[in-house]
């Protein structure tokens, strides 16, 4: 049972916010190490507002703006 959900819990979880099971699997893994169970919540919840924060920079062209100078 905890092997199956090990493998299934990531894909219910990217599938809900968008990002592909693999990262949100090394992000779960990363919030453990670093937190321990909070990070297991907390590791998606970072590399959500992570990848928000990267792609506003990419659609306002502030690292096209950055690389032109």
């Amino acid at each position: 049972m905890s092997i199956v959900r090990q493998f299934v819990e990531p894909k219910i979880v990217s599938g809900s916010i968008g990002i592909h099971p693999i990262f949100t699997l090394i992000a779960m893994y990363t919030g453990f190490k670093f937190i321990g169970v909070w990070g297991l919540l907390l590791g998606p919840i970072v590399l959500i507002i992570l990848k928000n924060i990267y792609g506003t920079i990419i659609d306002k062209g502030v690292v096209k703006s950055i690389l032109e100078r």
